[in-house]
């Protein structure tokens, strides 16, 4: 999906992850969707941002509104970093008028040390999201047997 231009696979991806969500409905309902985008440039080399399509799949599938609250403005990649150098995390620019009072929805396709999706939710929350849950579609599991974040 991510490095052969396989965007149906997003889209697969998408639709079970909202089977998946959609069972916590009676306790908690998103308002909106969003994901953890990828740096600009890894959208330029692969032509897409594979949390996004995922995302956008998950939102249409729910009959939810799926929105682009966040953007990258750093470029360092998660992608074989150090567990070290993971703890720094990207940075974002946020969105704050589609977040204000609102329960999110946070996307990401996988979740190695959590650090990503922990300062996407941190922006979030500190942007005026009333509440941000996370979904993924895969765990890395660490050498400890789990992941941290």
């Amino acid at each position: 999906m991510k490095f052969r231009n396989h965007r149906w696979i997003a889209a697969s991806f998408g639709r079970r992850l909202a089977n998946a969500v959609a069972c916590h409905f009676g306790v908690w309902r998103p308002d909106i969707v969003t994901w953890a985008p990828t740096t600009i440039r890894r959208v330029r080399v692969r032509g897409h941002d594979q949390s996004a399509l995922i995302a956008a799949a998950l939102a249409r599938s729910l009959d939810i509104r799926c929105v682009r609250t966040l953007r990258r403005t750093d470029d360092r990649t998660q992608t074989g970093a150090a567990r070290e150098a993971r703890r720094h995390g990207p940075r974002y620019k946020i969105r704050r008028s589609a977040l204000m009072g609102r329960r999110v929805l946070l996307v990401d396709d996988v979740m190695t040390t959590g650090t990503t999706l922990m300062h996407a939710r941190d922006a979030l929350l500190s942007a005026g999201a009333l509440e941000v849950r996370c979904a993924v579609i895969a765990h890395v599991k660490t050498r400890q047997g789990r992941g941290v974040g």
